[in-house]
């Protein structure tokens, strides 16, 4: 199925109070009289407001059809409802909501996917500054905070299918949000295929679309667990080893292994947990399997406060589930 192109969906909301079946849109203009969006992979994400309320959502339009799009889209709300995780924005999604009209696509109503709008900035641009400016506690605390949400996410027995540096969101009170669950597993959707494989940096190199259960994240978790307690110890391997599509391991990593300048460094860290990390990381790259063995072990101890010799200053414990008084200071 053909779906309309970003700029038939501006047009639509240039005129939004005649073009959605239920939802009261009201669209947030720039100075040039257009809808403020970012364009992504699978849509166009506009910026709104609901009704009479001022808070602003995110508007999410497809631009390129999913498999089983409604499907897995109930299933999100459904989970997120369910669960009430910190981690997850709320969703709401309606199936026959904007009517479009194109020269690409048919004419007629298209699903749309209405969503809080998460403050704050991605991972990656707080990891950024927080190794420009070394400030090895913000980063300790951020790796806690990310270990704590990886472990809830494995508890609930699902998988976001695509974890990054810019689909984690890190807010102005230091608690740690995902965004965009196109790829997002869930067990209702046993079965069905990946509709993406995710980024090549952070993704386990054998990863197809017939890879679609609970260890989708399975990768992508060590991979952002050990660069975070790496660069808690030495934040200068950022600015050697970042690519501005990584945060500082690659895909190149991953096939050459220990011969990598990357983890010829990291082999030798004065970090017990760094080493081993990055020997298992470099032996689940080369298996079959995109599963990684003894992941919750390895995520608890990611929580547990690095050694002060390691790091040159003292360090704080995290406290509560995916967030952090320490990482709320830092943060902020």
């Amino acid at each position: 199925m053909t779906f309309p192109i970003i700029t038939d969906y501006r047009t639509a909301l240039r005129n939004a109070a005649v073009r959605f079946a239920s939802v009261d849109v009201e669209p947030v203009i720039d100075d040039t009289g257009d809808p403020v969006f970012q364009a992504g992979n699978f849509a166009a994400v506009f910026k709104a407001t609901i009704g009479d309320s001022d808070e602003i959502v995110a508007l999410k339009c497809f631009t390129r059809d999913i498999p089983d799009l409604e499907h897995r889209h109930k299933a999100f709300t459904q989970l997120i409802q369910r669960t009430k995780s910190p981690f997850l924005v709320e969703i709401a999604f309606f199936p026959n909501e904007l009517f479009i009209t194109s020269d690409i696509a048919r004419t007629g109503d298209y699903p749309v996917l209405v969503m809080s709008w998460a403050k704050g900035e991605s991972l990656g641009a707080v990891i950024e500054r927080f190794c420009a400016k070394e400030r090895r506690k913000g980063l300790a605390a951020l790796s806690r905070a990310w270990a704590n949400m990886c472990l809830e996410l494995l508890s609930m027995g699902i998988a976001h299918g695509d974890l990054k540096h810019d689909n984690i969101l890190v807010t102005p009170d230091g608690k740690l949000r995902l965004i965009d669950y196109d790829s997002m597993f869930t067990p209702q959707l046993k079965g069905l295929k990946s509709v993406l494989l995710g980024g090549v940096n952070y993704q386990h190199p054998k990863r197809g679309i017939d890879h679609f259960d609970n260890t989708l994240d399975h990768f992508s978790m060590l991979v952002i667990t050990l660069s975070l307690r790496a660069l808690a110890i030495d934040p200068g391997l950022y600015g050697t080893f970042n690519t501005g599509e990584n945060i500082i391991i690659g895909h190149g990593d991953f096939t050459t292994g220990a011969r990598s300048p990357l983890f010829a460094h990291l082999l030798k860290s004065p970090d017990a947990m760094v080493r081993n990390w990055s020997k298992l990381l470099i032996k689940v790259s080369r298996s079959n399997s995109i599963a990684v063995q003894g992941l919750k072990r390895i995520l608890q101890d990611a929580r547990k406060p690095i050694d002060a010799s390691l790091t040159g200053e003292g360090d704080h414990r995290l406290r509560g589930a995916g967030q952090s008084q320490d990482l709320d200071r830092e943060v902020a």
